[in-house]
């Protein structure tokens, strides 16, 4: 087993052509923020068998991928980044890191896959619209008014540059979602983020559907990764036509948590 600092693309597209969604990130990240991602590939017999993807653009707590055969990457473990962090892994892989970072919390998390096929009128009084540069202000000043963990992360995203839908009650903006990725053959629903106050009148619904309407007319599919726990975000995917494709674990490491030293 070696353990290279890089990723064989012509492996990962070959890889993702048969299964697109685990892959998803690492090839958009390759094609549009190449800066802000490192590879570290586990290589048996000369053919990647795993690979982490890690994701730093944001240093203070990067987002970790594990993407293959968890048992022939174990090594994989090892190449982790200092806590705080946090990942998506294989289920088969967990046991290995939460050996080194006892302290971990581990979510169960649901791949889901929708392919094309028009969904019909899912907003039709129009609250729901596509935001762009001019929006700016106001979703800044929305992303801070919530405390979800990453719902801040909208203050830093220009919607004229990401695909972001706001969704609106009596001309103010109470709900977004994203589209993190837009590849031919997935695009992937993102940061789905209603109001409290406002939660039961289906507003998550009709921003997911906004998306899958441009995914549509991109000729793409849609997927997203979900927690198991979530039943409300589940029953509204469900009611969209998602299906579980795959199953992870959502594991978060705190900055007290530390491997053991040898």
């Amino acid at each position: 087993m070696e353990l290279r600092p890089t990723i064989d693309r012509l492996w990962l597209e070959e890889a993702a052509r048969d299964d697109p969604l685990p892959h998803a990130y690492a090839l958009w990240d390759l094609l549009r923020l190449p800066g802000s991602v490192r590879f570290v590939s586990a290589v048996e017999g000369g053919r990647t068998v795993g690979y982490l993807l890690l994701w730093l653009g944001r240093p203070e707590r990067p987002v970790v991928h594990w993407v293959g055969d968890a048992r022939r990457s174990a090594a994989l473990v090892h190449r982790f980044p200092a806590p705080p962090f946090v990942a998506v892994v294989p289920r088969e892989g967990a046991e290995a890191l939460r050996a080194l970072y006892p302290h971990a919390r581990a979510s169960p998390l649901l791949l889901l896959w929708r392919e094309r096929g028009s969904l019909g009128p899912t907003d039709p009084e129009g609250i729901v619209r596509r935001l762009g540069r001019p929006d700016r202000a106001e979703l800044r000043a929305w992303s801070l008014r919530g405390d979800e963990h990453e719902r801040p992360d909208y203050a830093l995203i220009d919607p004229a540059e990401e695909p972001i839908w706001g969704a609106y009650e009596n001309g103010i903006l109470v709900g977004v979602t994203r589209a993190a990725v837009r590849l031919p053959r997935v695009w992937i629903v993102a940061g789905v983020y209603v109001d409290r106050e406002v939660r039961g009148h289906g507003l998550s619904r009709r921003l997911v559907g906004a998306l899958i309407d441009e995914a549509e007319r991109a000729q793409a599919p849609t997927g997203l990764f979900v927690r198991e726990d979530a039943e409300a975000a589940r029953h509204v995917y469900s009611g969209l036509g998602f299906r579980t494709v795959g199953r992870r674990l959502w594991i978060e490491v705190p900055p007290a948590a530390r491997p053991p030293t040898a």
